[in-house]
């Protein structure tokens, strides 16, 4: 059963939201094995699951961490504006032997109460074509967490500009480096990023602070506000608007979404969620529920596939449909049958498939936690694996540890990286200058973020119950979900296998599942970001041409 409201967090899913893309702490440390070869599965794999996600930063990042957001998410009450008026300013893109003209702004919203005071100033980035058309597509793009500004999908996927990487889809530098974004959306919607309060440079005003801001509906509230406010003041009320979000943005869209549709305010034409954390069931389940094992197991083939040189989006398509079938059959039936009888019978072939020792998988009765995957795929090579792209390893720190400790090859790495190239980008580019601190991943907002979760309300935090009603409320809704094959994090078996259990809607849009070469942040390599704009875009067309416009 999917429940969107009526649901409890245990400790067990609160450690997964600190794990998910983009939010509060990095996984920087990890607790040492104190665990015994005769110990149940149940009790091995809450350790390796508890070990995994509780890893804490260093002193000084969570000291740091600490100074902004009391600084700039704003708990003290009675706070000022503190951000420059908007910053107005014209571009040209190149992209495709095409020069597109377009204006950018850099500014805030300022949500008003009911005696017209400022609630909060929240920040975005919007790009619109030249000359302005007010029936045009818009986009509104959120990242993660909770607690990530936009500026992943911005400087990384969407917008005019883009980091340089590796082919591989590491970041260069640092410093990090813009180019023109030759997969840029601007070609066909007009693009506005938004960081939430508490992310970014926006913050609470007023007698706010974060906690009126930091929960699934209050985030929802507070966004749909946003929108309503974007629209009437630009006079795009008659644009279809559309939303992207990636990791917990695209529960968050799942959310703005119906809450838009609810309010009245607007409907949504079409949704983009990017490996998305839809249900959290069948990321982390219980203890007992085989079924988030067999959910993981094409990624581990995915990340030993790429190991052998298998590596597009193609060759990958095709090498994994036999393990993806395991996985739902087979493996899933053994891991029924029992703890013993399950890992007696898929031991071997689950070795065979992650690569992994046969002893070790053993051990785990054939049920891998993430972690044990990460630090033990290339042990032999010194390498531990990045839980965001299983195909992306960093030299270990701790071997002689049996869990990854230390920064992840992928997050950690990355992360000055991510905040100087926008800080830079917005005082350069845009002309937006500021002494307020950008908070690119704001540390505290996951650990404080409600969930709408009591006593009395049990389960796990989902969406797929919002993405059903809405495509109900408007049947001609476009979603499209888009996963990297190679994200531990949020499995790209996931979505496919949830979407397989929505009852049928007559009349309504199907949803489109895609998979990427990639992991969690898949459009960091270039051709799979070329893939994602050539699936949005199709997408976009299809939602438009049922309006009619």
């Amino acid at each position: 059963m999917t429940l969107s409201l009526h649901h409890r967090v245990s400790p067990s899913i609160l450690s997964l939201f600190a794990t998910l893309f983009l939010i509060s702490a990095p996984i920087a440390a990890y607790a040492e094995e104190a665990q015994t070869a005769d110990k149940t599965v149940t009790e091995t794999a809450r350790e390796a699951t508890a070990n995994t996600e509780t890893g804490s930063t260093d002193a000084s990042s969570s000291e740091a961490g600490d100074k902004t957001v009391s600084s700039q998410a704003g708990e003290s009450s009675n706070q000022g504006l503190r951000l420059p008026e908007d910053e107005i300013s014209q571009h040209v893109l190149k992209q495709n032997d095409r020069e597109i003209p377009y204006t950018a702004v850099a500014g805030t919203i300022k949500p008003r109460d009911s005696d017209g005071k400022p609630e909060a100033e929240i920040f975005y980035v919007s790009y619109t074509t030249d000359p302005a058309n007010p029936e045009r597509p818009i986009t509104f793009v959120f990242n993660g967490g909770p607690g990530a500004a936009s500026t992943y999908l911005h400087l990384g996927a969407m917008g005019p500009k883009v980091v340089t990487t590796t082919d591989e889809g590491a970041l260069t530098g640092p410093p990090a480096r813009l180019i023109p974004n030759d997969a840029s959306w601007l070609d066909f919607t007009d693009l506005v990023f938004v960081d939430p309060v508490g992310t970014g440079f926006s913050g609470p005003a007023g007698s706010k602070s974060g906690k009126d801001f930091w929960g699934v509906d209050q985030d929802a509230e507070s966004l749909a506000d946003f929108v309503r406010l974007y629209l009437s003041a630009a006079g795009r009320m008659g644009s279809p608007v559309f939303l992207a979000g990636e990791s917990y943005g695209g529960f968050r869209v799942a959310k703005l979404a119906r809450k838009l549709q609810r309010k009245g305010s607007v409907s949504p034409s079409g949704l983009v969620l990017i490996s998305p954390a839809l249900e959290f069931s069948m990321l982390r389940g219980e203890d007992y529920d085989p079924l988030p094992w067999a959910l993981q197991l094409p990624s581990y083939a995915a990340v030993k596939l790429e190991s052998e040189g298998v590596t597009t989006r193609e060759e990958l398509a095709t090498a994994l449909k036999d393990v993806e079938t395991y996985a739902i059959t087979d493996y899933l039936v053994a891991l029924a049958s029992g703890v013993q009888k399950g890992g007696e019978s898929a031991s071997e072939k689950v070795a065979e498939i992650t690569g992994l020792p046969l002893q070790k998988v053993q051990r785990y009765f054939a049920r891998i936690p993430q972690s044990v995957f990460a630090k033990e795929f290339d042990r032999a090579g010194g390498q531990v694996l990045s839980l965001y792209d299983g195909s992306v390893g960093g030299p270990d720190p701790h071997p002689a540890s049996s869990w990854p400790r230390g920064p992840d090859p992928v997050l950690d790495a990355t992360l000055p990286l991510w905040s100087t190239a926008f800080v830079r980008y917005a005082a350069e580019d845009l002309g937006f200058e500021t002494d307020v601190e950008f908070k690119l991943l704001n540390r505290k907002i996951s650990g404080r973020w409600d969930y709408g979760t009591s006593e009395t309300k049990q389960g796990f935090a989902g969406a797929l119950d919002d993405v059903q009603d809405a495509r109900a409320a408007n049947r001609n809704l476009e979603v499209l979900i888009a996963s990297g094959y190679t994200d531990l994090i949020t499995p790209y078996s996931v979505p496919a296998y949830l979407v397989e259990q929505l009852p049928p809607l007559k009349g309504a849009k199907p949803i489109e599942v895609r998979n990427y070469a990639g992991g969690h942040m898949l459009y960091l390599r270039a051709p799979s970001r070329r893939d994602l704009k050539q699936d949005a875009r199709a997408m976009y067309d299809r939602a438009i041409g049922e309006e009619g416009s």
